[in-house]
């Protein structure tokens, strides 16, 4: 594969640099990802990046586990197959 040169300003570099490093990538790579973006949605609006603790910040929070629970759990189909399946491996009659 052939290798090619490009000539960018400093503050330019020093952007792509610092940008690629929060991302942990090579500037080459953080160019190639953005380069994939755009071959994937061509024609998209660009839109601002949404950080992480923006999308995060809702999840994020202490729990008390002295308190009394502020909520009823309810059952699933899912939760009463993990049930019955854990039930089974806690049966003697199915430990080695």
């Amino acid at each position: 594969m052939a290798n090619h040169t490009m000539i960018l300003p400093e503050e330019t570099y020093k952007v792509l640099l610092e940008v690629a490093r929060e991302q942990g990538l090579t500037p080459e790579n953080w160019i190639a990802a953005q380069l994939s973006k755009q071959r994937v949605q061509p024609n998209a609006t660009p839109t601002a990046e949404t950080l992480l603790s923006e999308l995060t910040a809702d999840l994020i929070g202490a729990i008390d586990s002295q308190a009394e629970p502020r909520y009823q759990s309810q059952k699933t189909h899912f939760g009463e197959q993990l049930a019955k399946k854990l039930s089974k491996l806690r049966n003697p009659k199915y430990s080695s």
